[in-house]
């Protein structure tokens, strides 16, 4: 989250939070001092992992586009800081909107969204107004990193995995099932390996 500039305190939308990396993101955001972590997601027992492994709340994508945004506004509180987006696509369209003011008021606060992954679809239709009215400020994953930075963020991610700190789900597959591990469906938020 280094390009995010994360501060301590900040909330935190992980879209697409029910993924290998999304359920990283939540507790590295936690670990970091994130003060309010949401995430959004589709399979209810991914979601419910999401819970477990410190967010605060959780959306269900597969609401009405209408009830996606009265979700989104509804879990930000005071509002967002940083969104780290898994998806693009539909979910992210539907969360920018929320962002555009009925009325015309000052910009107040910055929303760092860091576009990581277009697993919901890579375009989006972003209107003018979004980024003229909201504090939007929109950037790729890789914006702001330098070697030193890839390093230090490494070495502190293997000091959690050592201290326990970080979980990820991880399925080991024997080499010769290979065939048939590759036809399955069910890897919903699991990192599969194979081992001899």
């Amino acid at each position: 989250m280094g390009g995010a500039k994360l501060q301590p305190g900040e909330t935190v939308l992980i879209n697409g939070a029910t993924g290998v990396s999304g359920k990283l993101a939540v507790q590295i955001a936690k670990l970091l001092g994130a003060g309010r972590v949401v995430g959004t997601g589709r399979n209810p027992e991914s979601m419910k992992r999401v819970l477990e492994l410190g967010a605060d709340a959780v959306i269900d994508l597969k609401q009405s586009d209408e009830e996606l945004a009265d979700s989104f506004i509804k879990e930000a509180g005071e509002g967002y800081d940083v969104i780290l987006d898994f998806l693009w696509g539909r979910p992210t369209e539907i969360l920018i909107k929320t962002f555009v003011p009925h009325e015309l008021v000052p910009v107040s606060r910055r929303v760092r969204l860091v576009q990581i992954g277009e697993k919901a679809g890579s375009t989006i239709s972003l209107s003018a107004d979004a980024l003229r009215t909201s504090g939007l400020e929109i950037f790729g994953g890789a914006a702001g990193w330098t070697p030193e930075a890839i390093n230090e963020a490494t070495n502190q991610v293997w000091a959690w995995i050592k201290e326990g700190k970080l979980s990820m789900d991880i399925e080991t597959v024997p080499l010769k099932d290979i065939e048939s591990v590759w036809k399955r469906t069910d890897f919903q938020g699991k990192r599969i390996v194979i081992v001899p």
